[in-house]
């Protein structure tokens, strides 16, 4: 008699929907801030591969930027002086609309990429509510655009389209000049410092 309610019990919650919000806002402070800001993986401190969960707007900046700080590049990779270190290409773990070809969804799931987190993987349900942020254009909220597609141009680390405001990405955050980091630039190419002005 148990094992019948309990299978009736899973059968019933299988079929439920996920009614928290597929947008970043949401995702972020519930699910990758506890799962991944620790002091040894994506911390402002330590921000391993560039990626930095400590708040929304470092993440968000962290998951569809396609350009990082990393002193030992070289102009013969595609990297251009920035400051005192280098600044490259790279591909973005987010792919708007692509859950897919995000490399993100990859490492959650453990494809062709070692699995994150490594010491506790984070349940299904979270894992689809990512993928569903990602196929729905990977929104910092619910009503809010679309993230930029790739980013890389000719001309600079920041291509200045129309998801800038005032010069400055609206997404873009203060981050650090370590090795690994991401980093933002104005409408001309300038860096941005950790106080949003030019450096």
């Amino acid at each position: 008699m148990r094992a019948t309610a309990f299978s009736l019990l899973l059968l019933l919650g299988c079929g439920t929907t996920d009614d928290r919000p597929a947008a970043w806002g949401y995702i972020s402070p519930a699910i990758f801030q506890p799962s991944c800001a620790t002091s040894s993986c994506h911390s402002r401190e330590v921000a391993v591969a560039g990626v930095d969960f400590s708040s929304p707007d470092r993440g968000y900046t962290s998951l569809t930027d396609t350009w990082f700080v990393d002193a030992m590049g070289t102009p013969d990779d595609g990297c251009q002086p920035w400051g005192a270190t280098m600044v490259c290409p790279g591909r973005p773990f987010v792919s708007a609309f692509d859950p897919g070809q995000s490399r993100l969804v990859s490492m959650l799931r453990g494809r062709g990429a070692p699995r994150m987190p490594p010491d506790r993987p984070l349940a299904e349900a979270d894992i689809r509510l990512v993928e569903s942020w990602i196929l729905d254009g990977a929104r910092k909220t619910v009503d809010g655009p679309p993230a930029p597609s790739a980013r890389q141009d000719a001309g600079g680390p920041r291509d200045a389209g129309p998801e800038t405001a005032g010069g400055r990405d609206a997404g873009a955050t203060d981050v650090g000049a370590s090795a690994g980091d991401r980093f933002d630039v104005d409408a001309h190419g300038d860096a941005i410092d950790d106080h949003g002005g030019a450096s």
